[in-house]
């Protein structure tokens, strides 16, 4: 982890309604107190100091990198990453917030989009070994080894001191070896019995192992063509389109299998998953519902019968199903339990009946205390009745429990807006976008929030970033 940085004087042109010389030299002595504390290894001062400054100076992109940085030190990870993101928001060009963000994102299992962000980091800064060298980590945690071999080799390019890039390059080398050996040794043992279809799942599972889709695809059909009425070939070639993912061909697939194998609850799921894709609600529930059938006790199933209920608009439905799951809430896992009140909750907001929406969140919070669901559904049901104080402390206490959900950023800088604390309100919309710079509706937001601002120039280009999204979507 990089060591807090000094804090350079804000741009007096980037500044909130509340800048002058005062504020930037005041901001600047929380900076320094931070620093001081951070040297000190002092990262609950440091934090507290660096809040301050964020606080006076909200548009200094690395004042906030340093609030993540400390937190970062203090274990408090959710909240340094919306912290690196809304820093990276403000100043894209801020390498080191990239740097730490891909690096949390890894640490938290988020591979996808750590390799995004480090992506995103050499678009500006396309001469950085380290950053190749992150990438190559990032696509080799993946097993995805030609990714990482390509770019451990620019990393040695741009710096061929770089001794562990080199180190890693010689390690995915030898995995790749092993995986070719292994396919071959595989395909000796079919050439033993050719018949053996099992034997070639084994090949298929290799291939996929590769990403190598093609022979995967390839090999699963020729063990369709051995016998066409056999299980194995589909599970084989069900198991490939779900990696390509290619929803159509898994769903004819997964309800092939379901024909052959009509008693397994597992594969009627997967069925309805794949339908549920397709947007086809009718033979999704229908799917769920069979899986139901055959082992009540998959709540899996049961919770996408009642989430794809919820995401048609068939309310009833959805909360016949969530009231099923909470009925058998004595053989539920804790987590389930929960979910099920929180997509009750949800349901109920959608009807529009917020007091069972209240009744609902407040008793999932009396079981499950800190649930940033049950929060957000009594912000959203409190919103809704016009209750504005009660909505804001429990849109704030659901960012508190998940400092990682755009939604709730955006349905709060809504709220914010509707009391006219439009500077707060700006504040969660532009979070709601760092968190998910695909959100259509915070860009909507924030452009609501400018007009009321009487800033039309700055809602004329979030609508146009708005717009811009929505015929990408179509």
């Amino acid at each position: 982890m990089d060591d807090i940085n000094d804090t350079q004087q804000p741009d007096g042109a980037n500044q909130n309604s509340t800048s002058g010389e005062g504020v930037n030299q005041e901001a600047q002595e929380w900076t320094d107190k931070g620093n001081e504390a951070a040297a000190a290894e002092d990262y609950e001062t440091a934090s507290e100091a660096f809040e301050h400054a964020v606080e006076l100076n909200p548009t200094d992109a690395r004042a906030r990198y340093n609030l993540a940085l400390a937190q970062q030190y203090l274990g408090d990870t959710e909240r340094a990453v919306s912290g690196y993101q809304r820093a990276i928001d403000i100043d894209p060009a801020l390498i080191d917030a990239y740097i730490n963000l891909g690096n949390l994102y890894g640490e938290l299992g988020m591979q996808e989009e750590s390799l995004e962000t480090f992506q995103q980091a050499l678009e500006y800064d396309p001469d950085n070994d380290h950053l190749y060298l992150s990438v190559a980590d990032t696509y080799r945690s993946q097993f995805l080894y030609q990714d990482a071999i390509q770019n451990y080799r620019q990393a040695i390019i741009l710096n061929p001191d770089n001794t562990l890039a080199a180190d890693n390059l010689a390690d995915v080398r030898e995995r790749v070896n092993q995986q070719v050996r292994r396919i071959m040794d595989q395909e000796k043992r079919i050439d033993e019995d050719p018949g053996d279809t099992s034997r070639y799942a084994e090949l298929v599972s290799l291939y996929l192992d590769t990403r190598n889709y093609d022979s995967a695809l390839s090999v699963a059909n020729q063990i369709v063509g051995l016998d066409p009425d056999e299980r194995t070939g589909y599970d084989s070639l069900a198991a490939v389109y779900e990696a390509m993912g290619d929803p159509e061909q898994a769903a004819a697939t997964y309800e092939r299998i379901t024909q052959l194998a009509p008693d397994d609850a597992e594969a009627c799921e997967h069925l309805g998953t794949w339908r549920a894709t397709l947007g086809d609600v009718d033979g999704a529930s229908q799917a769920f519902t069979q899986a139901i059938q055959l082992d009540p006790h998959r709540f899996t199933a049961r919770f996408n019968l009642a989430e794809s209920y919820l995401e048609a608009e068939q309310y009833e439905d959805a909360q016949q199903s969530y009231q099923d799951i909470i009925a058998l809430q004595s053989e539920l896992q804790p987590d389930d339990l929960a979910a099920a009140y929180a997509g009750l909750a949800e349901t109920y907001n959608s009807m529009e009946r917020y007091d069972e929406a209240i009744a609902t969140a407040q008793t999932l919070l009396e079981q499950f205390e800190g649930d940033p669901e049950g929060y957000y559904q009594l912000a959203t049901a409190y919103d809704a009745q016009g209750r504005y104080d009660e909505a804001i402390a429990n849109y704030e206490n659901a960012i508190d429990s998940d400092p990682l959900n755009a939604d709730y950023y955006n349905d709060f800088a809504d709220t914010l807006r509707e009391v006219k604390r439009y500077d707060e309100a700006l504040e969660n919309a532009r979070q709601a976008i760092a968190m998910d710079p695909s959100m259509l509706l915070a860009y909507e937001t924030l452009a609501q929030i400018y007009e009321e601002m009487g800033r039309p120039d700055d809602a004329a280009a979030a609508m146009e970033q708005a717009n811009a999204l929505r015929v990408a979507e179509s």
